[in-house]
């Protein structure tokens, strides 16, 4: 087994009985992988008799209120509380990230432990202090996770994986597999949801949330969407924008436009996809999806941003959709110039 994930193991075990707190930090705007992921391992936490919360700038998302996690189980961060959480801080542990940036405001409070723990599987995850169990080539964190949970079993003796466990590491991996479509998932992928589906998982439940279930509104703005795309460099590039008024005009959520980028990939002959959505708050965020040889994640990085080489984002402050339109097709030409 990794060692990086054996000390991470041994760091949590340290927490049993000390009256601390294992404090689990998501990266903000969470899917499937990292929500399933941190609440996993955050269950986990308190079946060894750890005290275990999850850290988040915001309130679980809708689409993943199928998982009926217990709210308890969450903390949403309130700055103004920073000297209460810290008091109790044994240790923090970052899911499917592993920089304080990525969390939000929550990060401050991350940041404030100098032996930080990181279960991660992105690329863009960087060198830093602490014990880092990070692994590009599994196709979720959900696996690394479980990994960290067979090891936990093993050093305490007890049977930990139940099936609201197992659930949400099941979602982890359908999540960021696309129902174990993607050319991320493995053979070690189907292994670890075999072992999770025996303890209880419900794939089939879990599909039709993340992926099957619609209503009008979300409809109306995928038409909309896909309508105004655009194509460029020869029809490799896909390209379209969401702004505040279509999703007003819709009357859909603000995470009605989360799988747009998947269909523009989808098209015969595109390589990478955008989708620039204006959000309520003033950012313009940008999601990527991408075949081979194009590099999600080293394009998002040129932004700020990261993510698989599949599949990536970024955010981007006091710039309009119709600049970082701009901007995508230009940096974009470098990126497929091989190919055009």
């Amino acid at each position: 087994m990794n060692e990086s994930a054996n000390a991470i193991a041994d760091q949590i075990l340290l927490c049993v009985n000390s009256g601390k707190e294992v404090q689990v930090f998501p990266h903000v705007r969470v899917d499937g992988d990292c929500l399933g992921s941190s609440a996993a391992i955050a269950m986990t936490l308190k079946k060894l008799g750890i005290r275990a919360k999850v850290y988040m700038d915001e309130p679980v998302p809708d689409r993943l209120g199928f998982l009926e996690i217990q709210p308890a189980l969450f903390e949403i961060y309130d700055p103004k509380k920073i000297k209460e959480y810290s008091s109790v801080q044994g240790a923090v542990l970052a899911v499917d990230c592993s920089e304080a940036d990525r969390m939000g405001r929550s990060g401050d409070l991350f940041a404030l432990s100098g032996i930080p723990l990181v279960i991660d599987h992105h690329v863009s995850s960087g060198i830093s202090q602490g014990f880092r169990y990070v692994d590009a080539k599994a196709a979720a964190a959900a696996e690394l996770v479980l990994d960290v949970i067979r090891l936990l079993e093993a050093k305490s003796g007890q049977i930990l994986l139940d099936a609201d466990i197992s659930n949400c590491l099941m979602v982890g991996l359908q999540s960021d597999t696309g129902r174990f479509s993607f050319q991320n998932t493995t053979a070690h992928t189907f292994r670890s949801a075999a072992e999770l589906l025996e303890n209880g998982a419900n794939v089939y439940i879990n599909a039709y949330n993340l992926f099957d279930v619609t209503n009008v509104e979300r409809m109306r703005l995928t038409s909309k969407a896909l309508s105004n795309a655009k194509l460029f460099y020869g029809g490799m590039l896909a390209l379209t924008v969401v702004t505040q008024e279509m999703i007003r005009e819709c009357k859909a959520s603000e995470d009605a436009a989360d799988g747009l980028a998947s269909n523009l990939r989808d098209i015969e002959g595109v390589i990478v996809s955008f989708v620039i959505r204006e959000t309520s708050d003033g950012e313009t965020r940008v999601n990527i999806r991408s075949y081979e040889p194009f590099d999600a994640a080293a394009f998002a990085e040129a932004f700020g941003g990261g993510g698989h080489h599949r599949a990536a984002g970024f955010s981007m402050q006091n710039m309009t959709a119709n600049e970082v339109f701009k901007a995508i097709i230009e940096k974009a030409g470098d990126f497929l110039s091989e190919q055009d």
